[in-house]
């Protein structure tokens, strides 16, 4: 039985390989479309899924109101918060403190300098915590002692090479020396918190410099809890007011606006975009998975939307089919099995096809998004489980209506002739799956030109600073920056350097905010962003000033007793003529004078324009800067200079890595990851369209092949055949209309959702909506009319003697 059906689908599907090809290319290609995007959000829902206990860890978030930011979310807290949760709670079984090692610029071990980024100061609970296993050493004690450090199997390839036994040896962690205390298999790279070093956190609990870590009024750690069962979050939400009275509030002042909640550790990667300061390896977006697993479900509609209606459209051709078979005796449901084996059987060819038109396409994904994604038919069942059914799901809904609508003819009526579509269900189903297709091609097309614009407007958009041809050396450590001069004075002997200037970073502010204090009665307050700067660094950058001057190096005071603001500062505190005000004090300022306001500068983008400009507040003061900026002539070879600079800078600080941040990578970082998706979501936005165009085609060949009688006796008449595909035109110009109409609302609303992820945005106008629509109707006028007037240029005797 079943090797009959199959043998006559194989036939029927032979004897119309036109149009079975289209919908075998259809399915092929949007099957191929769906899996892609199947890969990406497995990849993007797959972060910290190693971690054994990850339904009871939570990341302690705090959501804070100072005045002057409003509320903002953050991921770091205070030194004592793990120890005390612990000690009030007893659903917590375990809290650990995650510290970048900041203070550490350079790991060294012999002639071996390099520049950390995967290096923590942690608990000892983390091992536990985390399942950390160890290929060497005892995780019980590996970081319980001060100056111990444990290392993944990459570091310690990358600093011994191939030793195989390191343990106890000691290596340079800034100017310390550490001991080797375990050797740890390196992480899987689907995590938000990646890490190469862990170090000790009790190397610097004790330490002066480190005094901070033990108040409550300092935040710099990321902690993260275990709970004995995730339910006991609410529990402990609910107590947090409580607990903050009594270890917060009491202790330090200025706190009051403090609330906290528990994040589970499953959301970190995909649902932070609202929090600050994370100090994570990796973020993804919750919502652009959910836009492209959208995506992938359309584009799997519109191919199955291609097969009914092209089946449906050649319902006519084979009426006569079903009326033979039903005289000969075959009953509804045989026939209904027949068509569904040859829409399994199309299906099952797709999948085959699409199968490989991924492996061809992933080389290509992989190298847009820097990621290895790859089929794994072995060790993945999800994807072999989802391959079956999709398998099942299109065969049946694709196969299902026109089965049983084709099942349902009465063999004396088609045997007649009388099997037309116009006017029945099946007629307005078909009107209504275009209507549907052109809907989502519609909506598509308006989304990219206006993601296109935004993009645009990210890349080009004035940034009140000059990112570009400029680089930004980091410091080995505090002595580097007093250092700096004698190499400041060789690299501006050189003519293509045109300036050098210290600072905290290429942009001029460091990672940190706190709060300022204004010398007046009223103890105004407001948090600001704190940036270390030369005196000649806003020039160097490009950085106007709207009021006031810059640091002068003839004006002793200048240098830590006088600060410059920007214009969200001023607006912020209130000052219509910031200059000559006072602050009571400022970190990294001279505190025996109040700094004084000499300058305001024009609000300039130190962060990506998804985030509002905060209030800025600069010092000169050498102390604090972290690195160099060196900036170059535009019409420099950029490679040799580059080189110039770095030999010069080994030759000064042969201990610290050169390992510069390039000014004109900087500004595209921050809107490299959008460019990436964009590009993405057009290519599946380019499927969906030609998907509907290729339908389109297969529907209006069946549709004017119907007519081909008639339009063989218009010809031989001498008549115009243009009537027919005026109303051809007519009809599918209104659905692309009426999916028009439908689909720009509701797309209007999604894109305005999205925007407001934007803290600088373009607005979307009539041209964005206008131009989707005409570009649709275009490419179906054109496709119709290709069609219809390669029927209309044929052999009007063949078409007489058709059927």
């Amino acid at each position: 039985m079943i090797s009959n059906f199959l043998t006559t689908a194989v036939r029927s599907l032979l004897r119309q390989k036109y149009y079975a090809l289209i919908n075998l290319i259809g399915l092929s290609v949007g099957i191929a479309a769906f899996l892609l995007i199947v890969l990406y959000v497995q990849h993007e829902t797959g972060f910290d899924k190693h971690l054994r206990k990850r339904d009871n860890l939570f990341r302690v978030v705090e959501i804070q109101n100072e005045p002057g930011v409003g509320e903002q979310h953050v991921a770091i807290t205070m030194g004592p918060l793990a120890g005390a949760l612990k000690a009030d709670f007893p659903q917590v079984v375990n809290a650990v403190r995650f510290m970048p090692g900041f203070d550490i610029q350079v790991v060294s071990l012999g002639n071996k300098n390099f520049r950390e980024r995967g290096l923590y100061y942690t608990d000892p609970s983390v091992i536990g915590m985390f399942n950390i296993e160890f290929l060497q050493g005892n995780p019980a004690t590996a970081l319980s002692t001060p100056m111990s450090v444990v290392l993944s199997e990459k570091t310690v390839e990358k600093y011994f090479g191939s030793t195989p036994n390191v343990l106890g040896k000691s290596m340079m962690l800034g100017k310390r020396s550490f001991v080797i205390t375990g050797i740890m298999k390196d992480q899987p790279m689907q995590t938000h918190l990646f890490f190469d070093i862990l170090v000790s956190i009790s190397s610097v609990e004790n330490q002066a410099d480190f005094e901070w870590m033990k108040g409550w009024g300092s935040n710099s750690l990321i902690t993260y809890i275990e709970l004995d069962q995730s339910e006991s979050r609410q529990i402990i939400e609910e107590k947090f007011p409580e607990f903050l009275r009594k270890n917060v509030f009491s202790k330090e002042e200025g706190w009051e606006f403090l609330e906290m909640y528990l994040q589970p550790l499953d959301e970190v990667y995909l649902e932070s975009q609202h929090i600050k300061f994370q100090n994570v390896s990796a973020a993804g977006d919750i919502n652009l998975v959910i836009v492209f697993i959208v995506i992938a479900v359309l584009i799997l509609l519109v191919a199955c939307v291609n097969f009914i209606n092209i089946s449906i459209a050649r319902s006519v051709k084979r009426a006569r089919e079903v009326g033979i078979r039903k005289v000969l005796g075959a009953d509804r449901l045989s026939l209904v099995y027949q068509f569904i084996s040859e829409s399994l059987l199309l299906t099952l060819l797709a999948i085959f096809i699409a199968v490989g038109l991924v492996e061809l396409a992933l080389p290509e994904m992989n190298k847009l998004l820097a990621t290895d994604f790859h089929i794994d038919f072995r060790g993945n069942w999800i994807f072999n489980a989802g391959l079956f059914l999709i398998l099942i799901i299109i065969s049946l809904a694709a196969g299902s209506y026109p089965a049983f609508y084709l099942s349902r003819f009465q063999p004396v009526k088609v045997l007649k002739g009388g099997s037309s579509i116009k006017g029945s269900s099946a007629g307005y189903l078909s009107k209504g799956l275009v209507v549907f297709q052109f809907m989502i091609s519609v909506g598509l097309m308006f989304s990219v030109l206006v993601i296109n614009d935004q993009v645009d407007y990210m890349k080009n958009k004035d940034l009140g600073i000059i990112y570009r041809d400029a680089i930004f050396v980091f410091f080995g450590d505090d002595d580097d920056a007093g250092k700096s001069e004698p190499l400041r004075n060789e690299l501006l002997k050189d003519s293509r350097i045109r300036t050098v200037s210290g600072c905290s970073f290429l942009n001029g502010v460091s990672g940190s905010q706190g709060p300022v204090f204004v010398d007046d009665s009223a103890r105004t307050k407001l948090t600001m962003r704190f940036g270390y700067v030369d005196y000649n660094f806003f020039e160097a950058m490009g950085v106007k000033f709207i009021a006031g001057r810059n640091f002068d190096r003839k004006i002793a005071s200048d240098k830590g007793g006088s600060v410059i603001i920007n214009q969200a500062a001023a607006r912020k505190l209130g000052w219509d003529n910031p200059l000559g005000m006072k602050f009571k004090t400022v970190m990294g300022a001279d505190t025996t004078v109040k700094p004084e306001v000499i300058g305001v500068i024009n609000d300039y983008h130190y962060f990506s324009m998804r985030s509002l400009i905060e209030p800025a507040i600069y010092v000169w003061n050498p102390e604090m800067f972290r690195g160099l900026l060196i900036g170059y002539y535009a019409e420099s070879d950029k490679q040799s200079v580059r080189k110039y600079i770095e030999d010069k800078w080994i030759d000064h600080f042969p201990d610290t890595p050169f390992q510069p941040v390039v000014a004109d990578d900087f500004a595209a970082e921050s809107y490299k990851n959008d460019q990436k998706l964009f590009s993405l979501f057009v290519y599946f936005t380019t499927i969906s369209v030609l998907l509907s165009v290729l339908g389109l085609f297969g529907l209006t060949s069946l549709l004017i092949e119907q007519k081909t009688r008639i339009i063989g006796i218009r010809r031989v008449l001498g008549g115009p055949v243009w009537k027919i595909t005026s109303q051809l035109i007519h009809d599918y110009m209104l659905l692309v209309l009426i999916a028009g109409a439908i689909a720009l609302p509701l797309t209007y609303y999604f894109l305005e959702q999205q925007l407001r992820q934007f803290a600088y945005r373009i607005d979307i106008n009539a041209f964005h909506m206008i131009s989707a629509v005409v570009i649709l109707t275009l490419i179906a006028f054109f496709t119709i009319i290709f069609k219809a007037y390669r029927a209309a240029g044929a052999n009007p005797v063949k078409a007489l003697k058709y059927e």
